[in-house]
């Protein structure tokens, strides 16, 4: 086992780069009794980007599921949440791929438009539904979901070339390159970035002695344990442009009942200070 691991840190090492521009967003989560105080699941996003709009609404499809989280930009494109039925999904750049090779990609576009996280989470109830809507997994990117039984991570590269990684027992974590052995060649640059949260979400999550609670998975978003450019909670250069911890998020699926949403985000581009925090349960009630 030793072996191997040495054999993939230097694997992995021959496509490091160190940049404090790359992208950052951190995906994490827990599943089961023996990992989540109470039951149920746990999933987290920290989301990294340059300044834009951010707001938190809720949309009543006339088809399909309603789901709440946070939508950015002045289009208002989804970025990540919960449907009604208890199924959150994220998506995060496969930052270890050249921007304009994934420029270059066929991205997923339902007749709707809807872009692909917005789809799963519009008309899926559950993680195993939404894997079997393989043909959204066409472009570089990641995708991280959960239910109340189950997590799941999607690296993909292309069409045809995408690794599932699921749990019903433990714990899971992404951040912006492939980990799983079967995309490993597909890594053409490791940012220093993703490397080290990576390593450092994992750390925190295994040394973890009891079962994971909302409070600790809120801790693990504020990490800043690697400094202003590296760590889970990125401050950046306050003084530049540049990728910054926007907003993250913390769920709690219980096996039963509501689940509970905690949301930290930057809703003023314009003010660095512009935080809000919500923390409550997730209902839907249509005025």
């Amino acid at each position: 086992m030793k072996k191997a691991l040495l054999l993939l840190s230097s694997f992995l090492l021959g496509f490091y780069l160190v940049t404090p521009t790359s992208h950052a967003c951190t995906v994490f989560g827990a599943t089961g009794s023996d990992y989540v105080q109470g039951g149920g699941t746990l999933i987290s996003k920290v989301r990294d980007e340059i300044k834009l709009w951010q707001t938190v609404k809720t949309v009543y499809p006339k088809q399909g599921y309603a789901y709440t989280g946070l939508f950015n930009g002045k289009k208002e494109i989804f970025n990540m949440g919960i449907n009604e039925k208890g199924l959150v999904v994220f998506r995060t750049t496969a930052g270890s791929v050249p921007k304009d090779e994934r420029k270059k990609a066929k991205r997923f576009l339902s007749p709707e438009g809807l872009r692909g996280q917005e789809f799963l989470i519009q008309n899926c109830a559950t993680v195993d539904e939404a894997l079997k809507h393989t043909e959204i997994f066409q472009e570089p990117t990641n995708y991280m979901m959960a239910d109340r039984n189950k997590i799941a991570y999607v690296e993909v590269h292309s069409k045809d070339n995408y690794s599932i990684t699921v749990k019903t027992k433990g714990y899971l974590a992404h951040t912006n390159h492939y980990i799983n052995s079967d995309l490993l060649s597909y890594n053409q640059k490791i940012g220093k970035s993703s490397l080290t949260r990576l390593n450092r979400i994992q750390e925190l999550l295994s040394n973890h002695k009891t079962c994971f609670t909302m409070n600790d998975f809120i801790a693990f978003t504020e990490d800043r344990n690697a400094g202003r450019y590296n760590s889970i909670f990125r401050i950046g250069n306050p003084e530049a442009e540049g990728y910054k911890t926007l907003s993250t998020m913390v769920i709690h699926i219980p096996e039963k009942g509501i689940p509970l949403l905690y949301l930290k985000w930057k809703d003023n581009p314009k003010n660095p200070q512009s935080w809000q925090i919500i923390q409550h349960p997730v209902t839907f009630k249509k005025n």
